[in-house]
């Protein structure tokens, strides 16, 4: 079956697959992946069938809806589009498919096991004509390979969302930053064998956070999300990194941030690349650097 998504942002493309049965919704193991919070893990179903091609809806929470019209299980023709969350699904005409117009409404109707209507150039074709005319059928001739599943990210989207590859960056620069200050700490506390050993320790297990959720984040791993949200509600308490903590808290827990994450199967999927994610990026980075600048004006006063 072959299929047009479209998404909220305009972006569309076109995709092919072998088999009479497809899945889509969000969960990584459909057929046809959508990268759509409204969307369901496993949204609706489309089978082709001896009495055609067919959509049913799965208990998604949004429903779907065939031509604006909601529905539970409804037949499917060419030129049908399917509406999923956010994310339309248009039922292509398989290449070859005899497609018949109706003469009131142009609705295309695919005639299964119809002959196809008679050339009205027939006679004009060569005996030797290499592309004669085929019987009509509901789907190409080809050898039957395994269904492949599909990724309906926008094209050219990254891989991941900007405010997270910010974060990433900005984890990899604590790990030496911290190492550095616990052993500046243990270096004013007078050098003692006591506050050396209090201060490589304390570098190891800062550098391991710091190291943990560079990887963690740059994996999309879902534990890294909620890691994250823990040190930002400590970094609360923090006066100079009040405000930076509480912006990468309103990031973090935003639905598109989270379907980024748990949506991680194998190919990371790809949300939250918009204005938006890099206002949030900007964002963290001002208020981090006001933080530091707090931080230094504090420690230079003391």
């Amino acid at each position: 079956m072959r299929l047009e998504i479209s998404h909220k942002g305009g972006t569309t493309h076109e995709v092919e697959l072998a088999g009479s049965v497809i899945v889509l919704g969000r969960d990584p193991g459909c057929d046809v992946v959508l990268n759509d919070p409204k969307c369901s893990r496993r949204h609706a179903v489309v089978e082709a069938g001896p009495e055609g091609v067919f959509v049913r809806d799965e208990g998604s929470a949004n429903g779907i809806h065939v031509n604006g019209r909601r529905v539970e299980k409804a037949n499917l023709a060419p030129g049908d589009t399917l509406k999923l969350g956010d994310v339309q699904v248009k039922l292509l005409a398989d290449i070859g498919e005899t497609v018949v117009v109706a003469p009131d409404d142009f609705d295309l109707r695919t005639a299964v096991g119809a002959p196809r209507p008679p050339d009205p150039d027939l006679r004009l074709r060569p005996a030797t004509d290499p592309f004669p005319p085929r019987a009509g059928r509901l789907a190409p001739s080809r050898e039957p390979t395994e269904p492949r599943r599909v990724s309906t990210a926008p094209t050219g989207a990254l891989a991941r969302p900007a405010t997270v590859s910010v974060l990433v960056g900005l984890w990899a620069l604590f790990v030496p930053a911290s190492v550095a200050a616990c052993l500046l700490a243990a270096h004013r506390l007078g050098g003692g064998a006591v506050a050396w050993t209090l201060g490589a320790l304390a570098s190891v297990l800062l550098a391991g956070l710091g190291t943990a959720m560079a990887v963690g984040l740059r994996a999309l791993a879902p534990w890294a999300r909620h890691l994250q949200i823990a040190t930002a509600a400590i970094g609360l308490l923090a006066c100079p990194f009040t405000l930076a903590s509480a912006t990468v808290l309103l990031y973090m827990t935003r639905p598109e941030v989270k379907t980024a994450f748990e949506g991680n199967g194998g190919a990371p999927p790809r949300a939250g690349n918009g204005a938006d994610d890099a206002t949030f990026a900007l964002s963290i980075v001002g208020m981090l650097v006001l933080g530091l600048a707090l931080a230094a004006a504090v420690v230079l006063v003391l």
